[in-house]
């Protein structure tokens, strides 16, 4: 195969950023469209520029021998049967994170993925965002000596300015639904944070948690979580707050992330993702009487372009791309041992989470 046949199942929001990398790559033909909207799937065509297939019917899309691989952007609640039977269709398969709803449906994945000739990944835009990239770089290099800390803090706001995609409302109303949806900001866009900090220092310990409630169950803040980072003498931080009452600019979403990490000779920040809330350098190298900047690529699109590439390009040359089922698991696991950290009020290893 010196070409991968993609078919994208799902033409919600998240679809606008997901679909530009497929359309880009030299190797990609988007051949087929689908989501149960025809009309959705329709608009997303022409915002793209393509001609596809349009379906309604997933079973369709695993039925056509001319699709070689699905980009599923479908509810979480969906995300295991229909990763199973993609697999068992012979089909490559990447998922929008998070991999299911429970480790007992991503223990599901992990089997299928394991017996199928074809791959599967969990899709992870954080891994390949270019500030994040740098700073594993620098990290890899010594550039801060052994990392003591980690912090992830995400600001979440009501307005932004400068919002370039359109958000269709309707994509919450599942997520508010407790039994298609195990969790609201900590766990659908926590997954994300858990992702980075397993990429940049390794695997989590036991963690203690408190989550915070508002009236919007999907918003939990304000809320943190504290862990040891397993086989290593670094701990992690991951907080949420919830300002209300202000503005930030934003091409995206109404959140924007800073991350911090520090060493035993220097500090790293990444000071922007989804928005662009401070007017820094992406990513500043602290040495205490120097400081060094970066400035990199930033606008947080590149980061799902980059996903996209991994997925043709891992497909097309025989190896494996970032997240792989076991991978997108063991993430999976973090937030379930967040909220049992905060019901317990005790620490909890994620990896006691079985169900």
């Amino acid at each position: 195969m010196d070409r991968l046949r993609l078919a994208i199942v799902g033409c919600g929001n998240i679809a606008q950023l997901n679909a530009p990398g497929y359309v880009q790559h030299p190797r990609c033909d988007v051949t087929v469209l689908c989501d149960p909207v025809r009309e959705r799937a329709e608009l997303r065509a022409r915002q793209l520029g393509l001609t596809p297939r349009i379906r309604t019917d997933y079973a369709q899309v695993l039925d056509d021998p001319t699709v070689d691989a699905v980009e599923l952007l479908t509810p979480t609640y969906l995300h295991a049967e229909q990763i199973v039977a993609a697999l068992a269709a012979g089909k490559h398969v990447s998922c929008q994170k998070p991999i299911a709803i429970s480790v007992a449906e991503a223990d599901r994945v992990v089997d299928a993925a394991a017996n199928a000739r074809t791959t599967f990944r969990v899709t992870e835009n954080f891994l390949y965002y270019p500030p994040i990239v740098k700073a594993k770089e620098l990290l890899d290099a010594g550039a801060i000596g052994e990392p003591s800390l980690v912090r992830i803090h995400t600001t979440r706001v009501a307005e932004v300015v400068g919002q370039t995609m359109e958000l269709d409302p309707e994509a919450l109303v599942w997520r508010r639904d407790p039994a298609r949806n195990p969790g609201g900001v900590l766990y659908d866009d926590g997954v994300h944070k858990y992702a980075t900090a397993e990429y940049w220092i390794g695997e989590f310990g036991e963690i203690s948690a408190t989550v915070g409630r508002t009236a919007d169950a999907l918003n939990e803040t304000p809320s943190v979580a504290t862990w040891r980072f397993k086989g290593r003498d670094c701990l992690g931080i991951i907080d949420y707050t919830f300002a209300p009452e202000m503005t930030i600019r934003s091409r995206y979403y109404h959140a924007d992330e800073f991350f911090e990490i520090h060493g035993s000779r220097g500090i790293l920040w990444v000071t922007r993702c989804t928005g662009e809330m401070l007017d820094l350098p992406p990513v500043m190298l602290i040495r205490g009487t120097e400081t060094i900047s970066y400035q990199v690529p930033m606008d947080w699109r590149l980061g799902f372009d980059g996903a996209a590439k991994d997925f043709v390009d891992g497909v097309l040359d025989g190896r494996q791309p970032a997240q792989d089922a076991e991978t997108a698991k063991r993430i999976l696991q973090v937030p379930l041992a967040i909220y049992e950290s905060s019901r317990t009020r005790r620490p909890v290893a994620p990896e006691s989470i079985k169900s």
